[in-house]
């Protein structure tokens, strides 16, 4: 009888200390969950901004255009979007952290392995629809088509827009228009002003100094 005593005695506490190491590791597991997800919050928070996205060379003239714009905090209304609010999609969360995976990962390579200098800016603003994503346009101009509806023009051309009856003359054809195939200079106040001469320029400049 004793010894069964004893080994029932050992059971519970086999079973205390098995309850206590598996609260342990939940604790554990909630804390350091906290911990990565506080720390994701914070570095995506700081890798969205223009300090962080303009410290690359190359893109310094589009944080300093951005920095002369409406978006950019220099309007009346002193709001800012970051640049991931218009750069990023954001539809669903995964897929917004995907691609800012993806881009930061190609920004970062092209940056390191490319002579940036020899990029043509100017040309490559005619590919602002594959950079800047309408979900991010709406997920801040919630009620644009409501918004818009006392300037006649505007609402219109939102409500086209809409529908998906607005188009415009895409790669393949006819297409449903994006927010920057209107809105061509948002968030970059005058930007070409700031874009370096194009390559092609710069050589055209250097051979006409040589000839004289």
């Amino acid at each position: 009888m004793e010894e069964k005593n004893t080994v029932n005695k050992g059971n519970k506490k086999k079973f205390s200390l098995g309850i206590w190491v598996i609260v342990g590791l939940i604790v554990a597991g909630v804390v350091v969950g906290m911990a990565v997800s506080f720390t994701t919050v914070v570095a995506v928070k700081h890798t969205s901004d223009v300090n962080f996205c303009g410290s690359c060379h190359s893109m310094k003239p589009m944080a300093a255009a951005y920095r002369n714009s409406v978006h950019g905090g220099y309007g009346d209304s002193g709001i800012m979007a970051t640049c991931a609010d218009c750069h990023l999609p954001h539809k669903s969360t995964m897929g917004y952290m995907i691609q800012k995976i993806k881009t930061g990962m190609w920004d970062v390579w092209v940056e390191t392995t490319h002579d940036t200098s020899k990029i043509d800016w100017h040309e490559r603003r005619n590919e602002r629809r594959n950079w800047v994503y309408d979900s991010g346009c709406l997920h801040c101009h919630e009620n644009l088509l409501r918004g818009t509806r006392p300037n006649k023009k505007a609402f219109i051309a939102h409500k086209a827009y809409f529908s998906g009856k607005l188009l415009v003359e895409g790669e393949e054809g006819k297409e449903k228009a994006k927010c920057v195939d209107c809105h061509k200079n948002v968030g970059h106040y005058q930007l070409s002003k700031h874009l370096p001469p194009a390559p092609d320029e710069e050589t055209s400049a250097s051979e006409n100094e040589s000839e004289h």
